[in-house]
């Protein structure tokens, strides 16, 4: 199972097993709220016409991609994370995606609240009273603009002299990791000194702040060098973040682009105020916390998804850093306040729980009969051409009702990729399959092979008889109610059974 689950890169988004735990479950709805690449399976799947299929994707920039749009659209239900995706996919499709809603994520308000009493709360991690600590929450990734960040400190240091000896940038990220180097950029704009990390000791599990001491030093609790920069699998809690965040006196969120940006959220519950830039979703959840703006100073073209990202003003976030910090401590803790009631009122589980609950609420199921129980549908298809066939366009739209099977496709992006593969006689090979696009092709190098109509006729085949092996396996399980003599993956054996085998309420 090892070697068949390592063949396909996308096997690690559910594909590999989701048409097993379909028949095994029956699903009246399936909802996924992840990107694009992780959910584009489920719309080919071999049981999509039996289940309600509700997405919330993740949308950073735009414009979308046509094939992540065209993904959309085909679902029963789309969410967003923030009215800024729900405003470029309802535009971009001209109004043929009708966003359901948009429960954004919520802040955890009983882990993440305003310390009571910041200077004690400073002190007990060493901490002098007139510090001035201008934090962030990011992964050391690509499109968060760490070095832009240093770079505009420093030069917020070099025009602001007297703030020079009590105001610190924070970090709270991981190296190494998939982004930059650290500590290359600390260096180079001389930070050494005004730059403090988050370390968590792997030993005893405390955390602490500190000057770069490298991926790894001695935990200042235990002393043994087993202390961390924290990362995706080893972090701090909830918990501890919101101690770390009320360390801050304010919060910047620094990146080309954002599908949320949760960080932001969970420093506004800690009543820290908020600089973001002005593009994307950090723009629409920065409106309901009341942050300040930098503006998009210019943008580029993202060659991988085709999509324009913000390059934001480092200039402006050096003054308004620096502005900020000489604000009256009454101000700060005003704006901070401000931020706290927009999270309160926008950000909470109750109200994202509430939106999908109105969605469910609405859906009629419909009885098995009509769907997971109902005749199998095996496509004979067919190896002959009719003479009649003119072009690669007629061939298609034949092919795609004549031997996959699928007439209501003949207008889908397979449709449009194989007749292009066709009329270039090139298709990229890479990651995935024919329901991939390849506008990655440049960066990650994917080959381009030859491609016939004897190849168009296999790939149409091949996923025809995807498909009719599913419907035999559901017919079969049908007639006997059990899988005993249909072949099973181990862990499904696991499961409890379902008493219930029925969808409508007794």
């Amino acid at each position: 199972e090892a070697d068949a689950y390592a063949a396909n890169q996308t096997y690690q988004f559910g594909e590999w097993r989701f048409d097993d735990i379909c028949l095994d479950f029956r699903p009246d709805v399936v909802i996924d709220i992840r990107d694009w690449w992780m959910i584009e399976y489920q719309q080919r799947a071999a049981f999509r016409k039996f289940y309600k299929w509700a997405i919330m994707p993740t949308v950073d920039s735009h414009p979308q991609q046509e094939q992540y749009l065209a993904t959309y659209m085909d679902a029963d239900a789309v969410f967003t994370y923030s009215e800024y995706g729900r405003d470029v996919l309802e535009n971009e499709t001209n109004g043929h995606i009708k966003v359901e809603g948009v429960p954004s994520p919520g802040a955890n308000f009983d882990a993440l609240k305003p310390h009571p009493n910041k200077k004690q709360h400073r002190e007990l991690f060493g901490f002098v009273d007139d510090v001035n600590i201008i934090g962030t929450v990011m992964r050391n990734q690509r499109r968060k603009l760490y070095p832009n960040l240093i770079s505009s400190f420093r030069n917020m240091l070099d025009n602001n002299p007297d703030l020079q000896s009590n105001t610190y940038l924070y970090l709270h990220t991981s190296y190494p990791d998939l982004g930059w180097d650290l500590p290359y950029f600390i260096k180079k704009y001389n930070m050494g000194s005004h730059t403090i990390l988050t370390y968590k000791c792997l030993s005893c599990g405390s955390f602490f702040p500190s000057f770069f001491q490298g991926a790894k030093t001695s935990c200042q609790k235990c002393g043994k060098i087993n202390a961390v920069l924290p990362n995706t699998s080893q972090g701090l809690t909830t918990e501890e973040l919101g101690a770390v965040m009320n360390w801050f006196d304010i919060y910047v969120q620094y990146s080309v682009c954002e599908g949320f940006g949760m960080p932001q959220v969970e420093a506004a519950a800690c009543g820290v105020p908020l600089i973001t830039v002005k593009y994307s979703a950090m723009e629409s959840v920065g409106e309901k916390l009341k942050a300040e703006f930098i503006e998009p100073k210019s943008f580029f073209w993202d060659s991988p998804t085709h999509s324009e990202r913000a390059i934001p003003d480092d200039e402006q976030l050096s003054k308004k850093i620096a502005e900020f910090v000489r604000l009256p401590r009454s101000m700060k803790s005003k704006k901070g306040m401000d931020c706290y009631i927009g999270a309160k009122r926008n950000y909470t589980w109750d109200r994202a729980a509430a939106i999908w609950e109105d969605y469910l609420d609405k859906i009629e199921p419909e009885s098995h009969e009509e769907t997971w129980e109902s005749k199998p549908e095996i496509h004979r298809y067919t190896n002959q051409i009719p003479d009649n066939i003119q072009n690669n366009n007629d061939f298609i739209s034949w092919a795609i009702q004549n031997v996959w099977g699928q007439s209501d496709k003949t207008n889908s992006y397979v449709a449009m990729r194989l007749l292009r593969d066709l009329n270039d006689g090139k298709a990229p090979q890479g990651l995935g399959s024919i329901h991939y696009d390849d506008n990655s092709f440049a960066d990650n190098q994917m080959s381009r092979q030859d491609f016939s109509v004897e190849d168009a006729m296999n790939t149409l085949a091949n996923m025809c008889d995807y498909n009719n092996s599913w419907e035999e396996k559901r017919a079969q399980l049908s007639q006997s109610n059990d899988w005993s003599s249909i072949p099973r993956p181990y862990f499904l054996s696991l499961v409890k059974p379902d008493i219930n085998t029925t969808n409508l309420a007794d």
